[in-house]
């Protein structure tokens, strides 16, 4: 799988389409929180990134996937922009990129950059399973996101997919405003339109799931009007 990172629609739709065309399957990211999300259940053979994100730069998707283990699992291409220092790409090729390429980008030669990559994933791939995300503690309980359990001193329960979701995006900015937008986008899967419904009730059966293993998850999460969510841990106030 390819993953495409970039904070510009068009240009995701346009490399998403590119690979589409030569029958490769590829995932957009709209940010670095979206790639640290895709991490944390697969590891893409191919990373296609813009240098400058909307939440951080290409340094970090680096950094990131060097910590993610298995160097040189992932083939990295990184794009910026016309003009950009030598020494800004030196840099890029430093942290781990197989592949700088500047504005404007020569589509015929990335698709075959592209198609090399694959093939050698192919050929390097181990087979050996990967570990899934561990257990965490979250208001009082602790969340187990591989089976989707809530568990609390003898008390288990089970979530849903989408309450893991909500748990996971909330822990990962404990302390910081998750906006609706970003939920809405990780979470359901769709742009945020100025309707708050579908959180209520996602927070609302979470909530009653905290309730059953004798917990009020309220008392740890902050509704913030018209902006979104902030967990704050048990003892952090």
């Amino acid at each position: 799988m390819i993953a495409i990172v970039s904070n510009a629609p068009r240009e995701r739709a346009a490399f998403a389409a590119l690979c589409a065309s030569r029958g490769w399957a590829s995932t957009e990211c709209d940010s670095l929180r979206a790639l640290r999300k895709l991490l944390r259940r697969t590891r893409p053979r191919i990373v296609l990134t813009r240098h400058r994100l909307g939440d951080g730069y290409s340094d970090d998707v680096l950094v990131r996937l060097a910590n993610a283990g298995g160097p040189g699992a992932t083939r990295v291409i990184v794009l910026i922009g016309a003009g950009t220092p030598s020494s800004l790409e030196a840099r890029q090729v430093a942290l781990g990129a197989d592949l700088v390429q500047h504005d404007p980008v020569r589509t015929e030669v990335l698709l075959e950059y592209l198609a090399k990559y694959r093939v050698a994933a192919q050929r390097q791939r181990v087979a050996t399973p990967r570990a899934g995300p561990r257990p965490f503690r979250f208001a009082g309980a602790t969340v187990h996101p591989v089976d989707r359990q809530l568990r609390r001193k003898q008390a288990t329960i089970r979530l849903t997919p989408r309450e893991v979701d909500l748990v996971e995006s909330l822990a990962q900015s404990a302390g910081e405003v998750v906006t609706y937008e970003t939920l809405y986008s990780e979470i359901l899967g769709r742009r945020f339109r100025g309707d708050t419904s579908n959180m209520r009730v996602l927070l609302g059966k979470l909530a009653a799931s905290f309730r059953s293993v004798g917990l009020v998850l309220r008392a740890s999460i902050e509704v913030i009007p018209k902006s979104g969510y902030r967990y704050r841990p048990p003892g952090s106030r």
